[in-house]
Parts: C-alpha cells; sequence; structure tokens
C-alpha cells in the first residue's frame, strides 16, 4: 500500500469513527470484533505455548500467586484489613494476585464478555481462581458505590472499550479517597491495528502527561481532566519487547 493510499484509508476510517461515535459509541464496528476477541481467547486457552505466554497463563491460574509489589505500595493497608480491588477489562483471566498475607483480598474483576467467557471455560474444562462478573467499564456506578475500592486496575483493555475517558471517570469515582487508578496499556494500539475492530484508542506519554487519543482528532490529557481531583504519574516501561504506557491516578482527599 502506497503512503498516500494509506492516509487516505486512514483518513476514511477517521471519518467513519467519527459518525459511528455520534450514533453509538461505535456500537456496530465494537461489538463486531467481539468474535474476533473470544477467538482469541479461545486459542490462547487451549494451547498457551502457541498463541499466547506461558508464563502468563501460568500466574493467572495459579491461586496461590502473591498480590504484586507495585499494587501493594498503593494501598495503605495494616494486617487483617479487608482490602477491595476493581479489574475493569480483565478476560476470562485476572493478572492480578490472590494472596496477600496477613489481609483479606477480595478481588472483583469484570468485563462485558463475562458470560462468554465463563462459557468458554467451562468449555475448555478450565476454572479459574477468580471467576469474571458481567460489567462494562462505562458503568461501573451502576454496579458499584463510590468510594468503594482501594485500588481500580485495568490492563490492556481501555483502548478496547467505546469510551476509555468514560471508563476511567468511573474508575475514579469508585475508589476510596487517597486511592488510586491503575492504568496499563501497550502505547498507541490503535495505530499498530489501523483502528479497525476493538482498537479504536491509542495510550500515550507526551510531556509527563497521559494522552487518550482516536487518530480522529479526539484527545484527553488526565492530568488536565483530573486537575485538583486527582495526581497522575506516568511512565513506559516494557512488556515482552513492546512499549506500555503505565499511569497512576491517585484520588486526592477533598476538603
Amino acid at each position: 500500500m502506497t503512503g498516500t493510499r494509506a492516509k487516505l484509508v486512514q483518513s476514511l476510517r477517521c471519518v467513519h469513527s467519527r459518525l459511528l461515535r455520534r450514533i453509538g459509541w461505535l456500537r456496530e464496528e465494537w461489538e463486531d470484533a467481539l468474535p474476533e476477541e473470544l477467538q482469541f481467547w479461545e486459542k490462547a486457552l487451549t494451547d498457551p505455548d502457541r498463541h499466547w505466554l506461558r508464563f502468563e497463563y501460568d500466574e493467572r491460574m495459579n491461586p496461590a500467586l502473591e498480590f504484586q509489589d507495585r499494587f501493594r505500595r498503593l494501598i495503605n493497608a495494616p494486617p487483617g484489613a479487608i482490602i477491595r480491588v476493581l479489574d475493569v477489562g480483565a478476560g476470562p483471566l485476572t493478572r492480578l494476585g490472590k494472596i496477600w498475607p496477613d489481609r483479606v483480598l477480595q478481588l472483583f474483576p469484570v468485563d462485558p464478555l463475562a458470560e462468554e467467557y465463563k462459557k468458554l471455560l467451562q468449555h475448555l474444562r478450565l476454572c479459574p481462581p477468580v471467576w469474571t462478573g458481567i460489567g462494562a467499564g462505562e458503568q461501573l456506578l451502576e454496579h458499584f458505590s463510590e468510594n468503594f475500592f482501594d485500588l481500580a486496575y485495568a490492563s490492556n483493555s481501555l483502548d478496547h472499550s467505546r469510551d476509555p475517558l468514560l471508563v476511567i471517570r468511573q474508575m475514579f469515582s469508585v475508589v476510596k479517597p487517597n486511592c488510586s487508578v491503575y492504568l496499563w496499556h501497550f502505547a498507541n494500539g490503535g495505530v499498530s491495528e489501523r483502528y479497525s475492530g476493538l482498537h479504536q484508542w491509542d495510550f500515550d506519554l507526551k510531556h509527563g502527561d497521559m494522552i487518550l487519543s482516536d487518530g480522529c482528532g479526539t484527545r484527553h490529557e488526565l492530568s488536565k481532566v483530573f486537575y485538583g481531583i486527582g495526581e497522575l504519574t506516568c511512565e513506559f516501561e516494557e512488556f515482552s519487547g513492546s512499549k506500555v504506557v503505565v499511569g497512576k491516578l491517585k484520588k486526592l482527599i477533598s476538603d
């Protein structure tokens, strides 16, 4: 494909995306791509050595996996405390550790495809340590109260959502004051996938700020969106040879 033709195709995709957002959040294209997501997980869970990463599969299926240090450091929890953690867009297997010694860790993984994942896991005769519950990130407040969680987490999922900024706002609402929203996403996934199917958004870092954009002119700078109510820190890291955008958005205590 020539450079001129590639630019034309991207321009047409942008126009298409704008129109779909105006009439319903990319509903048709987004929902049309869901079977592909299920197909990925069926292959990944059937043969993780060939279609996924074996260590990822083993960790997610391990009921004794300890809650990761990077998340413990964000939660002020003395021994004996009950800790509630939300995983948004968790897929069939949450990445979060299941055990925090001397504390009661309660995980709440949610995903719009939870029922389909449950059927898939049962078909494959797999029993995850924690089952994913039904829930779209854009509608968290329909399922959970404000100031309920000690941490809200999303891993490689919000760039697949219909409205990632709305999801982040909802995550921010359901965490307690002085607690955090933790975001982990591959950089510029929309660009990489030419804004096809579920891949409608990009995550990036510019001048110390986390940027959400859709390739069509929509752009959100998280530090500005949450100015005065949240404190954002962000950085790049690498995972399996790919650049990842990591953001930690702490909910400030109001006066």
